[in-house]
């Protein structure tokens, strides 16, 4: 930390192959980055969106193909981190999936409900292979703060 106690700022850029191991280590090199740059508190929710945003590009985006590609994007600064995931699939229609509920018998379809819990904002690209989440540092979110 800064003398000021302010957090220095954080930069993290990471390509992997479209495969669960891969998106799996890539969490928790995310959960290192954050942990070594005494962003500790946040760890915890962007490690849990990481992974939520990794397993539907593999599954979903890039449809469990290791021949393509997602990258990663972790950017700290002061007052926000921003998270971005982005695959090499067609995308989806992330306009309609935002105004369906999920049903708590399924075991899966629940990564939108996750985002809208943690993250102060939500941004997708036009068609929907691209993910932005940013967290707002100065109110912890999802984590009984």
């Amino acid at each position: 930390m800064s003398p000021s106690g302010e957090h220095a700022a954080v930069s993290f850029e990471q390509k992997i192959p479209s495969c669960a191991d891969d998106a799996e280590s890539l969490c928790l090199i995310v959960r290192g980055v954050l942990q070594t740059n005494g962003l500790s508190p946040y760890s915890f929710p962007i490690e849990l969106l990481a992974r939520e945003c990794l397993a539907n590009a593999v599954n979903h985006g890039n449809g469990n193909d290791p021949a393509k590609s997602i990258v990663l994007q972790l950017r700290a600064g002061r007052a926000r981190i921003r998270l971005q995931v982005t695959d090499e699939g067609a995308g989806f229609d992330w306009q309609k999936a935002m105004q369906k509920t999920s049903s708590t018998r399924k075991t899966s379809g629940r990564g939108l409900q996750l985002y809208t819990l943690y993250a102060a904002r939500i941004r997708f690209n036009r068609c929907g292979n691209r993910i932005t989440l940013w967290f707002d540092k100065k109110k912890r979110t999802g984590n009984g703060d």
